[in-house]
């Protein structure tokens, strides 16, 4: 069980770190959003309705709330020793991208100006909701009934956004929530 419990967490790391990378050659315009169906979205539709807040892209864990682009350091000390750290190399400037594990979600970090900013937090476990409830595990139909159905489709990521490069992002597989990303487009 351990051993699969590893061999999961070392995909999931994968993964994030090919999805991190895949940002550093993007080029894409920011403004340039699509809703559920493929169709064109201004953000100030997207943002129309209420579906999604500011406090709906902060992660809050044991009563830490660590904000996409805030300091990473203070992220970290707040959340207590993670189980495992790595680095890489950054595509997002001068330094590392680092990666920390904790129980049910992963936090990763790019460097600005000398100092570690809030790239992702990947969340695994149906133990940790966002702040409308859900949770890993859920249906899709209850995302779009918590969010809304102003949202782009990437990959199999129903990514809900702020139009300020910030996101909250489903990773959706056979109907259900596999993953929870909250995103900062760097």
């Amino acid at each position: 069980m351990k051993k699969v419990l590893l061999t999961i967490i070392a995909v999931l790391l994968t993964l994030t770190l090919v999805a991190a990378l895949a940002g550093c050659g993007s080029d894409k315009s920011k403004d340039d959003k699509k809703d559920g169906k493929g169709t064109d979205v201004s953000t100030e539709a997207q943002n129309a309705g209420g579906a999604m807040d500011a406090k709906d892209l902060v992660f809050s864990y044991n009563g830490v709330s660590v904000e996409l682009d805030g300091d990473a350091d203070a992220a970290v000390a707040a959340l207590g020793e993670p189980k495992d750290k790595s680095s890489q190399l950054s595509c997002h400037g001068e330094g590392d991208d680092k990666t920390y594990t904790y129980d049910g979600f992963v936090l990763n970090t790019y460097p600005l100006e000398g100092k570690d900013r809030v790239l992702e937090i990947v969340v695994t476990s149906a133990d940790i909701p966002t702040s409308k409830g859900i949770k890993v595990g859920d249906t899709a139909e209850a995302v779009t009934e918590a969010y809304g159905a102003d949202f782009k489709e990437v990959g199999m990521y129903h990514a809900y956004s702020s139009g300020e490069g910030k996101s909250l992002q489903f990773f959706i597989q056979d109907g259900k929530v596999q993953e929870i990303s909250y995103y900062y487009d760097v």
